[in-house]
C-alpha cells in the first residue's frame, strides 16, 4: 500500500496537535480516544478511521479536512481496481452480492480478516496488514448508519466449511453471519453443495443500486477486478444474481444450515 495519503495525514496531525500547544494524550483527550492511538496514527502506524477523522475536524475546528485526507488514506488502502467500489458501498441503496470463495468484506469479522489478509500478503509487515485491517473494518460503517443498505448476500456452502485462521477465529465469523442473517435488512442464503450447476461459477458478482442513478456491476477474479456499467453487461450480471438466487437455499433453510456448521 502506498502511504503517500497516511503519511500526509500522519504529518498534518502532528503539526495541528504541535500548533495548539497539546501533547498527544492532552489531544487525545479532547478526541475521545487513546493516546496511544494518536501515537500510532501519527507513526504511520494506524489507519484513521472516519470516526476519528471527524474527531479530528471538529477538535481542530478544521471542518472536512481531516475527513478529506481520510478518504485517501482509506482508498490507497486497496487495490487500485477496487478502490471505486468504496463509492459505490457507500452510496448504494441495495447492495446484491454472490460470493465463491471467502466471506464478504462488509461481513467479516476482523480476525477474520486479518488472517485472509495475512494469508495472501505474507511479505507485508504487520503494521501494514493491520491498516488493511482497519479499513475493511471501516467499510461496515455504513451497516449502522441510520439508512444502511439493504444487502442480500448468497454465500457458496464452501465459505462456511473452510476454518480460516482457526477454528476459534472461524466460529466467531459464523456468529456474526447468524447475527446479521437476523438483522432487518439484510438477506443471507446459502448455496448447497447439493446444489448443483450454478450461474455463479465464474466468480464473484456485486450489484449496486442507487436511488438517482443506474445500477452498477462489480466482478473480480485473481488480481483483479472490473467494474461493469454498460447496461446489457449490468442486466445479464443481475439476471445471473437471480438464476444462482433460484439454486440457493430459501433464507431460513440458510441460516439452519448456518448453524448446523457452527455447532
Amino acid at each position: 500500500m502506498s502511504e503517500t495519503a497516511l503519511a500526509t495525514y500522519a504529518g498534518e496531525l502532528k503539526a495541528w496537535r504541535e500548533r495548539m500547544g497539546l501533547t498527544q494524550q492532552a489531544f487525545a483527550d479532547k478526541l475521545g480516544y487513546s493516546a496511544a492511538l494518536v501515537a500510532a496514527v501519527e507513526q504511520c502506524k494506524r489507519s484513521p478511521t472516519a470516526d476519528f477523522a471527524a474527531r479530528c475536524d471538529e477538535v481542530t475546528d478544521a471542518p472536512g479536512t481531516f475527513a478529506r485526507w481520510q478518504v485517501q488514506v482509506a482508498r490507497e488502502s486497496y487495490p487500485a481496481f477496487f478502490a471505486p467500489v468504496l463509492a459505490f458501498e457507500r452510496d448504494a441503496m441495495r447492495i446484491h452480492g454472490w460470493e465463491i470463495g471467502a466471506v464478504p468484506g462488509l461481513l467479516q469479522t476482523e480476525d477474520y480478516a486479518r488472517a485472509l489478509i495475512r494469508a495472501s500478503r505474507s511479505q507485508d509487515s504487520d503494521d501494514a496488514v493491520e491498516r488493511m485491517v482497519t479499513a475493511r473494518a471501516e467499510r461496515q460503517a455504513i451497516l449502522t448508519r441510520e439508512q444502511p443498505p439493504v444487502l442480500w448476500f448468497v454465500l457458496d456452502e464452501g465459505i462456511l466449511h473452510r476454518v480460516v485462521g482457526s477454528r476459534s477465529v472461524m466460529a466467531d465469523q459464523l456468529d456474526k453471519i447468524i447475527m446479521l442473517a437476523s438483522a432487518p435488512g439484510v438477506v443471507l442464503q446459502v448455496l448447497p453443495f447439493a446444489g448443483g450447476d450454478h450461474a455463479g461459477t465464474d466468480g464473484p458478482i456485486s450489484v449496486y443500486e442507487f436511488a438517482d442513478a443506474p445500477s452498477v456491476c462489480y466482478t473480480e477474479c485473481y488480481g483483479g477486478g472490473r467494474i461493469v456499467e454498460a447496461r446489457a453487461e449490468v442486466a445479464d450480471l443481475v439476471m445471473a444474481m437471480n438464476l444462482i438466487r433460484a439454486s440457493a437455499l430459501l433464507p431460513r433453510e440458510s441460516l439452519e444450515l448456518i448453524r448446523k456448521i457452527r455447532e
